[in-house]
């Protein structure tokens, strides 16, 4: 008799570790194909640089309309580093997508503005106006901060500006002076303030246009203050 008591408690004890090891099973099936409940640090924009920099010049292209003389000639300068001369591909690519984008809105966007008249073909139409487009960035800890203008050359009215932000991504990093620790180089100007004479002034000459007569636009002036 006890052993028969013995083999039916026995029996009783398998399976309600049985029945337990399939509830469990049946608990962690629910959260197969589930996402995970950790994830990154932070989130990294990925999105890439024409998207963002096209943005831009979309949004200084539309303040052009009503303003700027139909033919004016836009030459372009170089993004600027605040407080460095240094010249990137970063800065050369941003400039380059910007330009590219507003003269594909219609604009006269040229190398040479002195092949181009001020007069105007008809009367009734106002003259053409020369202008420039130029920019400044600073790099921040995760972000870059853009600004950039189209000007007019004999004034430095400011026609269309505009600030943005740039992640400080892989994308943007890789075109970015990096040191050896792996910083970006420079996060601030370290060696004081640029001199504002006429001997310093020669070697941040435009890119891509000729200086006219010794003028500097009205935003470029201030890009390295």
């Amino acid at each position: 008799m006890q052993g028969k008591n013995y083999i039916i408690i026995s029996t009783l004890f398998i399976l309600m570790i049985t029945s337990g090891c399939a509830k469990q099973q049946e608990a962690t099936m629910n959260y197969v194909g589930k996402r995970p409940t950790t994830g990154d640090f932070f989130n990294v924009d990925e999105t890439p640089l024409i998207e963002i920099n096209y943005k831009a010049a979309d949004k200084i292209s539309a303040q052009l309309e009503e303003i700027l003389p139909a033919g004016s000639p836009i030459t372009v300068n170089v993004f600027r580093l605040r407080g460095s001369s240094l010249q990137t591909d970063f800065a050369q690519i941003t400039t380059e997508q910007v330009a590219s984008r507003i003269a594909q809105k219609g604009y006269a966007v040229v190398a040479d503005n002195s092949k181009f008249s001020t007069q105007s073909a008809d009367k009734d139409e106002p003259a053409p106006v020369k202008c420039t487009l130029a920019g400044a960035y600073t790099v921040g800890p995760e972000l870059i901060y853009m600004t950039a203008a189209i000007t007019t050359l004999d004034d430095g009215e400011i026609l269309g500006s505009w600030d943005w932000t740039i992640p400080l991504n892989g994308q943007t990093r890789s075109l970015l002076p990096v040191n050896d620790g792996g910083s970006i180089i420079p996060l601030v100007n370290t060696s004081g303030p640029i001199s504002d004479s006429s001997n310093a002034r020669i070697t941040i000459q435009p890119s891509y246009a000729p200086q006219q007569g010794g003028i500097h636009p009205g935003f470029e002036q201030n890009i390295l203050e």
